[in-house]
């Protein structure tokens, strides 16, 4: 299928066997079930996830969202355990790893708790850091050994900062000041950031001198180890909305999401818009070159090779960005246009082999594909796979992801193996093809321009069969009887073509 940008150059992928379906799980024999596999998360040489069971084909039952356990391979994808027992989802999240273990949260049918696991039943127990809480710990994150959560410590608490070493949590704050923090946390210089409301800060009262001066809301904040402190960084959004019903002033929020770092910064979303901070109050702004692009609807950042990579929108549909930091650009990747589509909508990053991966739409529909960039271009390596909404992983040099490919097997666990990705990039006035296809008598012939030509062949799985230069507009070959991909590349040109070999 070509794919058509406002670039001047044409990007068509192919793949030959690239995505392939892991196990299909919710294989309820009849009829096509979803088992949503979701929450994937990579350990050593496995892949942990939470699939959604009608008729599982390990157990014969109907188990709910629950724990599964995968190293890439059929046979080695497998259930582990029914946490909340019954057709009910205990629904396994946040996983991470701390001192070479697995943690998650999980719900057992009483409480929301913290669990650990080795892959095994008997080794997927409840840690439970705070007996009689119902604690629904997330955003994991961790700062000199140390790991850091948000969770309930006290009930009738929300979002409070947990601290613990393995052994021990307590709440994070060390002095009685309730905090709620609503957004991943970031590390830059031994401390937090963090998007989160203190009760000190927000009293909501009329006796101030300046009536809103204790209303901060819900803004930009770090956290100190060295002192057990949280402190403001910067008051994103200023100001307090007069509520005569409850005689209070309600502060503005600035509504922070992806704290990411790079750098010497954290970069940010906040109302809609590319921020930064180094840390300071004076050092806080919004990215200038991103505000005079007319750059809104910020999100899912992504630091990848010196660069910062987010979906933004300047008024063309939301897009992939690229904000380069040591030229002060930032620049619409995709270009998505001219379809039935403009929104790009990517998300789901995973660095691998050069390439940033990552789930984004076409200009043909609204469903998600698998693409990748370069950090200049990007390409589309199918497109009749459709991506389900879980995140992509990396094991073993291939991705990982929840996906329908149309095989009658639903929203199944599949992976794709970059290696057997062939692209083709160039001048719409240029074109390169081969004949005869089917190859016979060793001989394949090449029409197009040839300046400098090279070729490599590559068989189904990937390896490296055959190379060298193009002379005459000929290859010769001595391959075996199968399917490869041929690549040419010249000055002008670079195309892959599927060759069979009789």
């Amino acid at each position: 299928m070509r794919k058509y940008y406002t670039l001047i150059t044409i990007l068509i992928v192919t793949s030959l066997n690239a995505q392939e379906l892991v196990l299909n799980i919710a294989d309820d024999t009849g009829s096509t079930q979803n088992s949503d596999p979701a929450n994937l998360f990579v350990s050593g040489s496995s892949i942990y996830f939470i699939a959604d069971v009608r008729n599982d084909v390990t157990t014969g039952t109907d188990t709910g969202k629950e724990l599964w356990l995968s190293n890439g391979t059929t046979m080695g994808t497998n259930f582990v355990k029914d946490i909340r027992v019954g057709t009910s989802s205990g629904s396994p999240n946040n996983f991470f790893e701390y001192n070479g273990n697995v943690y998650f949260t999980a719900f057992d049918g009483s409480s929301s708790d913290l669990w650990t696991t080795d892959g095994t039943e008997t080794g997927t127990v409840k840690v439970d850091l705070f007996p009689g809480v119902n604690e629904a710990v997330q955003r994991p994150i961790e700062l000199n050994g140390i790991m850091y959560m948000t969770g309930i410590v006290t009930p009738g608490d929300s979002n409070d900062l947990i601290a613990w070493n393995g052994t021990t949590a307590s709440n994070a704050n060390s002095v009685a000041d309730d905090e709620s923090i609503l957004s991943t946390m970031a590390i830059l210089n031994g401390k937090l950031y963090l998007y989160m409301s203190l009760s000190s800060d927000n009293q909501n009262d009329l006796t101030d001198a300046v009536a809103s001066q204790d209303n901060i809301g819900v803004e930009l904040y770090e956290f100190d180890p060295s002192t057990n402190l949280f402190s403001l960084v910067k008051d994103v959004a200023p100001g307090a909305t007069f509520n005569s019903g409850a005689m209070e002033y309600r502060a503005n929020n600035s509504g922070i999401s992806n704290l990411t770092t790079l750098g010497s910064k954290v970069y940010f979303e906040a109302d809609n818009a590319l921020w930064e901070t180094d840390g300071t109050e004076l050092g806080t702004f919004e990215v200038a070159v991103a505000s005079t692009q007319g750059i809104s609807g910020v999100r899912d950042l992504f630091a990848w090779d010196g660069n910062l990579y987010f979906e933004g929108d300047d008024g063309n549909g939301d897009q992939l960005w690229k904000y380069d930091l040591t030229f002060d650009t930032v620049t619409n990747i995709s270009n998505i246009s001219g379809g039935a589509n403009t929104d790009h909508d990517p998300s789901s990053y995973v660095a691998y082999d050069s390439y940033l991966y990552y789930k984004g739409k076409d200009a043909v529909d609204s469903n998600l594909h698998l693409f990748r960039t370069n950090g200049s271009t990007i390409e589309q390596a199918f497109s009749d796979v459709d991506l389900g909404s879980s995140n992509i992983v990396l094991l073993n040099n291939k991705l990982y992801f929840e996906a329908d490919a149309n095989d009658g097997s639903g929203d199944e666990l599949y992976s794709f193996d970059p290696i057997t990705l062939s692209v083709e990039t160039f001048d719409a006035t240029d074109t390169l093809s081969i004949y005869p296809n089917p190859s016979n008598y060793g001989v394949v012939n090449i029409k197009g321009n040839l300046i400098n030509a090279n070729y490599t062949i590559y068989d189904i799985n990937g390896r490296n069969v055959a190379e060298g230069s193009i002379t005459d507009n000929q290859i010769r070959h001595s391959l075996y009887s199968g399917v490869y991909i041929l690549n040419i590349s010249t000055d002008n040109n670079t195309k892959s073509f599927k060759l069979v070999v009789d």
